[in-house]
């Protein structure tokens, strides 16, 4: 490169704003004497390798499954509706913290509540379950926190109208058994997430027994396998008597086991507070 193109260069850039006039003879050898330094200075920055940017980790999605038992143990156990609901709001404003916590952007979570089958009940099981699930990689960024509240309040009527739907009679033989063992046979693997980068949890709203009718010989072998599922059995109602929960609680473990789920928390219907407390620990865990 010739001195005059370096000489225009290093001017255009400003280089020589504070350096001696170019027309002062006395003081032009002082200028020709800076030229070297800054050609080594611009020949070092050029050679520099471009820093490289530290990609962001992707978080670990949560896919929180609400699997309701909307059998007679709405009417049979006291509050039952009610009960359900608060301990559900809960799990929500858990998964809410959590997207707040991954600033709203970076969350990928989901929730979603289902309903066990149940012969006689005449719920539109589908709509409802459509209206009471969100994910966060189906909502636009630029609305995921603007829409917080309106979510929220969607969710919680539209749980309120389900409830109020479910209890269709005061007469326990009206009721058929909430059918556990066919989600766990036809609809588990679709709403289960099955990637290295998600953690499922199945919350489970049960008295404990499988059917009304108590015929503990209805949890029959699934083959699909769920070594990665985490599942709270929550609201479990068996008579004292009899070492039935004892019994009952057998029967889940083993069933559990036998599609090689090895994390399973089993919570007795107790202070709605401790039973929030326990919810916490278990979801915030992860």
């Amino acid at each position: 490169m010739q001195l005059n193109q370096v000489q225009l260069r290093l001017s255009n850039a400003g280089v020589f704003k504070h350096l001696p006039h170019q027309n002062d003879p006395e003081k032009m050898k002082y200028r020709i004497q800076y030229i070297p330094v800054i050609l080594v200075m611009l020949l070092l920055g050029s050679c520099m390798p471009p820093q490289e940017e530290k990609p962001v980790p992707t978080p670990v999605k949560l896919n929180y499954i609400i699997l309701l038992d909307l059998s007679d143990r709405l009417i049979v156990q006291d509050n039952q509706p009610e009960r359900d609901k608060e301990l559900i709001k809960h799990i929500y404003n858990i998964f809410e913290d959590r997207v707040r916590s991954q600033l709203y952007l970076r969350s990928r979570d989901e929730i979603r509540v289902v309903i066990a089958h149940q012969r006689g009940a005449g719920l539109q099981s589908e709509v409802y379950e459509d209206s009471l699930y969100t994910n966060m990689d189906n909502i636009p960024g630029v609305l995921r926190r603007k829409t917080e509240e309106k979510r929220r309040t969607t969710f919680y009527n539209n749980l309120d109208k389900l409830y109020d739907q479910a209890v269709f009679s005061n007469n326990p033989k009206d009721f058929y058994g909430a059918d556990i063992w066919r989600y766990f046979y036809e609809d588990l693997k679709v709403d289960y997430v099955s990637d290295t980068l998600t953690q499922n949890y199945l919350i489970m709203f049960t008295d404990g027994y499988p059917i009304v009718g108590r015929d503990l010989t209805k949890l029959q072998s699934v083959n699909e396998k769920y070594p990665d599922l985490k599942v709270i059995l929550i609201e479990a109602a068996p008579r004292d008597k009899d070492m039935e929960w004892d019994r009952v609680m057998e029967l889940w473990e083993e069933w559990f086991d036998s599609m090689n789920i090895k994390d399973y928390q089993f919570i007795k219907r107790g202070a709605l507070s401790k039973e929030k407390d326990m919810l916490t620990e278990i979801l915030e865990g992860s």
